[in-house]
């Protein structure tokens, strides 16, 4: 816990220093901190008073006792008493203005509750403003979390004595010895850093993934306590002499580390000299926009890396989202001819509250470095074939609109949050520094500014730079009023000696097309620029990348808009393949060709799709189909001389039931394949019988002199095959009539009934477990959103009864309105059978008893809301859908449902706002109203005196969800007993209930919640974002739209994954 609502301030005196409290935000929660666990928490003042704040001014730690923290031990916690300038303050706080100060923490390693207290003091020493206080409950670590290790084999024989590419397993048998069962969702991450027993041997991952969840290496789904389970590595010796140590750690499915670092080393023989040839060599590669351009690879082998922006909330996709439908068969493109992509990571990745302009950028710093984690743990599976980069060009100024300005001080907040994130995604991932482009004066002092902010530390792998104009002897355009490239790169390695920089952009750009008549010049320019770096500057910029690729990024292509190869700027681009890192096998052969080098067999991947629903549980034995699509990049036609061969590699390695040699004219289709034309290539394949671990099979595609010229991967995690069901006997159901709610009978909307059918066993199966009644079609709100129900047991010829309980849908415009509802029934195998049994009933308006149960009192604020819909709204009403939200870009139609919901609710509370209205009434109350677009959950206690706001409680302890609290409370408890008081209770609940994730900044939104139903398995809502025709068609079921209903879960858990937290606001 943290800042009460009534701080302790110091009462100040016209002229004096003055401060106020503005929000606050850590990287932990505060409920529950790791024992000996380190965090970051930064407390935001505003400067009340009338004087400047500057170096002089320091957060220092005070010892003075708060009410919320004098019950408890106090003291720094490991952190340091600063300047603010040192804690993320610019040079100067004016009046008015806010600053964000970030403090580092470390609680004890014994369990029990701690405290702090920081308070501002002036330049004469004189404390002012809040006393900021934090506790933090101090958990042992390895309380839930441990296991034992009982055993261990490495299948290398003679360890010590490998030779190069020898492939071999590390196996480790583990018993879980903690309170907590480990499900497929833990992971098991490689670790880099040394520990004793491996202070001295080089580290390697031995062919291993970075992270493997769970299920990969075990194929199990859980292990329960008590229970052993074996961990498999597939591992392969590496390339030279010398020892290497291979190391892993395991973590729970929400990253928390434990059981310490596990380790194995081997010795290499026979392999060439002892470690990595260190002669200095330069990678290059190219800037691409894969939203602009198909990806070329063919085109572009020999280069090392390519460089590309990661759109998601821009696309308003999850990061997950993004990944699976857009980057990951990017990625996959590039790695197959062995190049790696440097994915930058910016305000299209995360808007976040978008700070640019308004501030907020503590609370931007913890959404972005989420979103940054869950990019990295998608592309972990290609290693350090994916590196990454924080933001571009963020020290530009406002003249550079291809970027956002970050203040340094801010800057490093980000970073430090997002390398942090990615590393504990992806073990092992390079993390580099935005690039800069203001030349070396400013750059540097930019740099020099984000590593004050930081206390000294540059927590990257590397700095990057844009040294646009810089040139070697080829002067074009106005580049000698610039600079030569040695003096800028010059002076970046005096400055920082010990990081490497990349050069991540270097072009010849231009905002309207260049003239052919400069091709010449550019690829001499180009040629200049490869030969000095690669062989003056190898030693510092082990990578630099070419901006860009085709005309289509700001006329700087090497190839034209329609993709053809300029004259002399594609010559330059194939002398720098030849100049590159990583050259590959015939690359000077290829090279050598010039523009007639594309005259050869090459394949561009398209597109993938399986008939698994998921790969990471198969059954042993079961048969799926993969189709992967690939488009003829190349100069040859494919034709019944080609083929598919599958390539083993490693002990896991499969050809999962298909053949391993065939000709292409057997799996693909059309054939033959002209250039520019696309197949589709479809294999069946079988699940190994041996279940419990990960298969891979990689095929090639070969042209008739056997080169291989395409790979196809395929990948699955085998589980033990389902147990056989009975004999297929047929079933059979035949209608007798209706138990209860003929047809057309006529409910008030939210009533609820039990919709009942006489039915007749006419098969020759027992239905038993696994026979279900299943929603077919028509309303599902009727249903309350359960679509499957159990049926009770019956023998053939049994009459029995099947039950349904139901809700009436609300009526439409307050007219009577029909609804219908079909079921079936479906046997344990998926099978439909017997008559079609249908519920239908006719709704009419009004809140009148249900069940016994009396409408909400009309003195409440809950029962004025229910019966006045005028004042329920829709955020996507035309009167303000367009209206901007608060101080941000984003507007009421998309970004607009908590503040529509509190506008009903202050309504409720006697205080009438429409959205529109509460917008323009909270911009008028700076931060206490809205941070960027985000509207505070205090607001309307801002607006309406005497109104409180509760916790936003959590439903569970342990979910990541943003900005809420556990107390302990069961959440719908509460809930209910604010419903029965007649408060106004806000929910917060996921978009997509059903892909298993949460992205707060996607897929959340606010409703605001009525009743619960009388079975206990729902609730009725009131939600924002109905069209506005239909916001009278209200209450709603939760359950349907928010809600996903899991066998074996009871109704309040089914309940509280639905709702992701709830808010209460009462007088």
């Amino acid at each position: 816990m943290t800042d009460s609502t009534l701080p302790l301030v110091t009462p100040s005196m016209t002229g004096e220093d003055a401060a106020e409290p503005a929000g606050f935000a850590t990287d932990v929660d505060l409920d529950r901190v790791a024992s000996g666990a380190s965090f970051r928490a930064t407390w935001t003042f505003r400067n009340s008073g009338p004087t400047t704040w500057d170096h002089r001014y320091r957060l220092v730690y005070s010892d003075v006792a708060h009410p919320q923290t004098a019950d408890h031990p106090r003291s720094p916690l490991g952190a340091q008493s600063l300047a603010i300038t040192e804690l993320g303050a610019p040079a100067q706080v004016r009046p008015g203005e806010s600053v964000a100060l970030t403090l580092h923490f470390s609680v004890p390693h014994t369990p029990g509750v701690v405290a702090t207290n920081w308070r501002l003091v002036g330049p004469d020493g004189a404390p002012f403003g809040p006393l900021r206080w934090l506790r933090a409950a101090v958990v042992a670590a390895a309380e839930a979390l441990s296991y034992d290790v009982l055993g261990f084999r490495n299948t290398a024989g003679a360890f010590n004595d490998l030779q190069p590419g020898r492939q071999f397993s590390g196996i480790w048998t583990l018993r879980n010895t903690g309170r907590r069962a480990w499900n497929g969702d833990f992971r098991v991450v490689y670790v880099d850093a040394a520990t004793a027993d491996t202070a001295q041997t080089a580290h390697d991952r031995m062919g291993a993934k970075p992270v493997y969840a769970l299920r990969q290496l075990t194929g199990r789904e859980s292990v329960a306590p008590g229970e052993t389970v074996e961990l498999l590595f597939d591992l392969v010796a590496p390339a030279h002499n010398g020892g290497y140590a291979f190391q892993w750690q395991l973590q729970s499915d929400t990253g928390a580390a434990f059981g310490g670092v596990r380790w194995l080393r081997v010795g290499v023989v026979g392999g060439g000299p002892i470690g990595p040839d260190t002669t200095g060599t330069v990678a290059f590669g190219m800037n691409i926009n894969p939203e602009a351009h198909s990806p070329d690879a063919d085109k572009m082998t020999g280069l090392g890396w390519v460089r590309w922006v990661y759109w998601a909330s821009r696309l308003k996709l999850s990061p997950e989202q993004a990944y699976q439908q857009r980057y990951r068969r990017l990625i996959q493109t590039y790695a197959a001819e062995g190049i790696r992509s440097l994915i930058v990571l910016h305000q299209d990745t995360e808007w976040g509250n978008a700070p640019w302009q308004n501030g907020g950028w503590a609370q931007y710093a913890e959404t972005f470095a989420k979103a940054c984690a869950r990019v990295a743990a998608q592309c972990a599976e290609f290693g350090d074939g994916v590196a990454y980069q924080i933001f571009n060009e963020q020290d530009s100024g406002p003249g550079n609109h291809s970027a956002i300005g970050i203040p340094p001080s801010d800057y490093a907040l980000i970073l430090d949050r997002a390398q942090a994130a990615i590393r504990q995604a992806h073990p092992g991932a390079v993390v580099i520094f935005g690039g800069l482009n203001t030349g070396p004066d400013k750059g540097i002092a930019y740099t020099r500014a984000v590593q004050a902010a930081l206390g000294g530390r540059l927590p990257v792998d590397a700095l990057a730079v844009h040294p646009y104009g810089r040139y070697v002897n080829k002067i074009l355009f106005n580049y000698g009023s610039i600079g030569k490239l040695a003096d800028s790169l010059n002076r970046f390695r005096s400055a920082f000696p010990d990081k490497p920089f990349w050069i991540t952009e270097i072009g010849v750009a231009n905002d309207t097309p260049i003239g052919a008549e400069h091709n010449a010049d550019i690829g001499v320019y180009l040629r200049e620029v490869v030969d000095e770096v690669a062989d003056n500057f190898a030693d510092v910029v082990p990578v630099l990348i070419w901006f860009g690729w085709t005309d289509l990024l700001r006329n700087a292509g090497i190839l034209t808009a329609d993709g053809q190869p300029k004259p002399h700027v594609f010559d330059a681009f194939e002398h720098m393949r030849r100049r590159g890192k990583e050259s590959l096998e015939g690359l000077e052969a290829l090279a050598a060709g010039g523009l007639e080098a594309f005259g050869r067999s090459t394949a561009e991947f398209v597109s993938f799709s399986t008939t698994l629903a998921n790969h990471t549980a198969v059954p042993a034995g079961s048969s799926f189909t993969n189709t992967w699509r690939f488009r003829n990049s190349g100069a040859t036609t494919w034709d019944g001389n080609f083929r598919l061969v599958y390539a083993a590699e490693g002990t896991n390695s499969d050809a999962l039931g298909a053949a391993a040699d065939v000709a292409l004219s057997a799996v693909a289709s059309p054939l033959p394949v002209p250039p520019g034309a696309e197949t589709t290539i479809t294999l069946t394949l079988t699940a190994p019988a041996q279940f419990g671990r990960a298969y891979r099979s990689r095929r090639q595609l070969r042209d008739p002199d056997g080169k291989v010229f395409a790979h196809l991967f395929a990948e699955i995690t085998v589980v033990a095959a389902a147990t056989p069901g009975p004999g297929a006997r047929p079933a059979g159901m035949t209608f007798v009539r209706d138990h209860t709610v003929p047809d057309g009978t006529p409910f008030v909307a939210g009533a609820d009934f039990h919709k009942q059918w006489a039915v007749r066993n006419t098969g020759a199966r027992h239905w038993g477990s696994g026979f279900r009644l299943v929603y077919v079609q028509g309303d599902p709100q009727m249903a309350r959103g359960v679509a499957a129900h159990i049926v009770p047991e019956a023998r053939p010829d049994d009459e029995i009864i099947l039950s349904v309980p139901m809700t009436a849908p609300p009526a439409r415009d307050g007219r009577a309105t029909p609804y219908s509802s079909l079921w079936r029934l479906q046997d344990d195998r998926g099978a439909f059978f017997g008559d079609p049994i249908w519920a239908k009933i006719v709704t009419t308006s009004g809140l009148p008893p249900v069940d016994g149960q009396p409408p909400a009192n009309l003195g409440t604020p809950l029962g004025r809301l229910l019966n006045d819909p005028t004042a329920w709204y829709s955020q996507l009403d035309a009167r303000w859908k367009t209206i901007t939200v608060g101080h941000g870009a984003q507007r009421i139609e998309a970004w607009g449902c908590l503040m529509t919901c509190m506008a009903m609710g202050l309504t409720a509370y006697g205080a009438r706002f429409n959205p529109r209205e509460l917008n323009d009434r909270l911009l008028t109350e700076g931060e206490d109203g809205f941070i960027g677009s985000n509207v505070q959950f205090a607001a309307p206690t801002v607006v309406l005196p005497g109104l409180n706001k509760g916790d936003n409680l959590r439903s569970f302890e342990d979910a990541a969800v943003d900005f809420t609290v556990w107390t302990g409370e069961d959440p719908l408890h509460r809930i209910d007993r604010n419903l029965a008081a007649g408060t106004i209770v806000l929910l917060q609940v996921d978009t997509k209930p059903n892909d298993g994730l949460f992205n707060s900044n996607v897929e959340q939104h606010w409703v605001i919640v009525v009743k619960r139903t009388p079975g206990g398995d729902d609730y009725l809502i009131l939600d924002p974002v109905v069209p506005a025709e239909q916001v009278h068609d209200q209450p709603r079921s939760l359950m349907v739209k928010y809600g996903n209903r899991v066998a074996g879960r009871s109704n309040d858990e089914n309940l509280r994954h639905a709702i992701k937290s709830s808010l209460v606001y009462y007088l």
